[in-house]
């Protein structure tokens, strides 16, 4: 076979699979890119009464937003709700990942599906499921109050620490099934050899485990970081509408108050810090795997 006959063959294929993917290309540029460029498109207006925008266009929300301390502190308070997570995650999750990937135990599948069980929940169920353990009179405070740590309940709920400790327990299983493959693909020899240089347990884990880890570590993180900053059923559950995130913020303007120019900056906002957030965590692991 020629190379011209080759190229035109590739060519061929190349058509094919791009007739192929074009239908599903339009149907998710429908379902998931007009949905955002009508939001950032309202975010451009401005509110004349409930629910009304003017015809003409202007900046007017964004510098509000970015100018105002009220909203950046409730931008400054998603994204420390986001890296809260994902420290419990991470402490929590690593661990876990670490068994799961170097256990050779029949009751391996059994871990698994523990792990994944909170998310065959419905998510209203999930945080309704903490309110006889974190309430002032649940089991948590009982316990605590009953060996003598503690003489009057913590708040554990209609607050910020209910909001991260039920965001934790929703998105922990994402962390760990990631963490799991990224550790199952570095090689058990690897951790021998340098134990058997005289490494510790912890040395073995910094110097080795860690940093071929890592691409597994920034994946799991940025998904759970961008899941944790966008929630709004935990916030408003377990935060019993008292914690003002962005995702809650969003709910209140578009829900509550009728003002959807508001509530389309805060979500165009909120959708490009993430974006950029990405971007950047993107570029240092690439940045990191040039290096190894």
């Amino acid at each position: 076979m020629t190379a011209a006959a080759a190229r035109a063959g590739r060519g061929r294929r190349l058509d094919v699979w791009l007739w192929a993917l074009l239908p599903t290309g339009v149907v998710l540029g429908l379902i998931f890119g007009l949905p955002i460029v009508d939001l950032v498109s309202v975010s451009l207006h401005e509110m004349t009464g409930p629910a009304q925008v003017s015809a003409a266009f202007t900046l007017t929300n964004y510098r509000a937003f970015v100018t105002d301390p009220f909203f950046l502190t409730i931008l400054l308070r998603t994204f420390w709700l986001g890296l809260l997570v994902v420290a419990g995650c991470l402490v929590i999750g690593y661990p876990t990942a670490y068994f799961l990937a170097r256990t050779d135990s029949k009751w391996r599948g059994m871990a698994l599906l523990l792990v994944v069980a909170p998310l065959l929940v419905s998510a209203v169920v999930r945080n309704i499921g903490w309110f006889p353990l974190l309430s002032d009179s649940g089991a948590v405070n009982r316990t605590l109050m009953a060996i003598g740590l503690l003489h009057t309940p913590l708040r554990l709920m209609n607050n910020f620490t209910g909001v991260v400790i039920g965001l934790i327990h929703a998105l922990l299983p994402f962390m760990i099934l990631t963490l799991t493959t990224a550790i199952q693909r570095i090689a058990p020899d690897l951790e021998k050899a340098a134990a058997g240089l005289g490494a510790g347990p912890f040395t073995v884990f910094w110097r080795v485990l860690l940093p071929l880890s890592l691409p597994g570590v920034v994946s799991g993180s940025l998904l759970v970081f961008a899941m944790a900053i966008s929630a709004y059923t935990t916030p408003a559950i377990l935060g019993g509408n008292r914690v003002l995130v962005m995702a809650t913020y969003i709910a209140q303007q578009f829900r509550s108050v009728l003002d959807y120019p508001a509530g389309g900056t805060a979500a165009a906002l909120l959708l490009l810090s993430a974006a950029v957030l990405t971007i950047l965590a993107l570029r240092l692991r690439t940045g990191e795997g040039e290096a190894q």
